[in-house]
């Protein structure tokens, strides 16, 4: 009679060494950003890519399995993307334009899933929003056509405001076609741009320092990787040079510029994660189209209006989704 129960136990011990041989591995999804893995953008990032991935039916651990990389100079994230594609990950999400290019150059056969895109089709990552073709698909934050809303924002701020400053990076691509919306929507306002190209921290310091240039009184930041690296110095070097600052990242309103308008970055994330959850369940990138945002976020910092002497249009308070104090 003893012999049944090490029987059991043997088909039992056999029946869980089958199991273990023939359990799927997690799919690996590689995010490539360009925030470091504690900061809040990357938190908020991460979590709303996994909201996405859950939304898709998709269980961490047993289903995917993240691997967050950062890399915030854009100079080295073609080889941060060359070591990741020889692991070979079952897909790639590549955070801003410039990594996504990147990956999109270098991972021919594995699936790419990009966020915080600014113009996919001009950028050269897809042959079209609803067909993108290939194996790259994504999300835009579409900051190109945010340009003219920055424009008509400014003029709220400062009433006939005639010439405006733009600080930019050409080492950016996505960054010349926002700055090209940037220029058709000045001269149909008769407005005049007086461009502050700065590849550098030290650039950023020539272009900003205060006497260099001092025709405007509006600063239009074009956020991205460089600029939200050195904010806080962007922020003192405008106070400085009492310029009101708009821009299209609420990180540079709440460092100490007057306003920005941005897309909702939360649901962005999410969309981000289904449509990784969508490519890992078996859909072709191809087959996915390029999505959109559908919700603006419109933040105001009075509190550094009022350092300037400003005073905001109540028009703007009303509409603003959160206000500094």
């Amino acid at each position: 009679m003893k012999r049944r129960p090490a029987l059991l136990a043997l088909c039992a011990a056999l029946a869980a060494g089958a199991w273990a041989q023939v359990a799927p591995i997690p799919a690996r999804v590689a995010i490539l950003g360009v925030e470091p893995a504690d900061s809040p953008i990357a938190r908020r990032l991460l979590a709303g890519i996994r909201e996405g991935l859950a939304g898709e039916g998709l269980a961490e651990g047993r289903d995917f399995a993240i691997e967050y990389l950062a890399e915030a100079r854009i100079d080295r994230v073609p080889a941060k993307v060359e070591a990741l594609v020889r692991r070979r990950p079952a897909l790639i999400v590549p955070i801003t334009t410039p990594v996504a290019q990147a990956a999109a150059s270098a991972a021919r056969g594995i699936p790419i899933v990009f966020g915080t895109v600014s113009d996919p089709v001009g950028s050269g990552l897809v042959a079209s929003l609803a067909r993108p073709g290939g194996n790259v698909t994504g999300v835009s934050n579409m900051l190109p056509a945010l340009s003219g809303k920055l424009l008509e924002l400014a003029g709220e701020l400062v009433p006939g405001v005639s010439r405006v400053a733009v600080l930019w990076n050409p080492a950016n691509p996505a960054k010349a076609i926002e700055l090209w919306e940037l220029r058709a929507a000045a001269a149909a306002r008769g407005i005049a741009l007086e461009e502050l190209p700065a590849r550098t921290p030290q650039e950023i310091e020539r272009a900003l320092a205060p006497g260099a240039r001092d025709g405007a009184r509006l600063l239009v930041i074009l956020a991205e990787t460089l600029t939200h690296a050195h904010r806080g110095r962007i922020a003192e070097l405008a106070q400085a040079r009492r310029l009101v600052v708009v821009s299209s990242l609420s990180t540079h309103t709440e460092a100490g510029g007057v306003l920005s308008s941005q897309p909702g970055y939360a649901a962005l994330n999410r969309r981000v994660g289904a449509l990784a959850g969508k490519i890992l369940k078996g859909m072709s990138p191809a087959e996915l189209p390029v999505e959109l945002p559908a919700t603006f976020e419109l933040l105001v910092n009075r509190k550094a209006a009022q350092a300037l002497g400003l005073t905001l249009p109540q028009s703007l308070l009303i509409r603003a989704d959160r206000v500094i104090e």
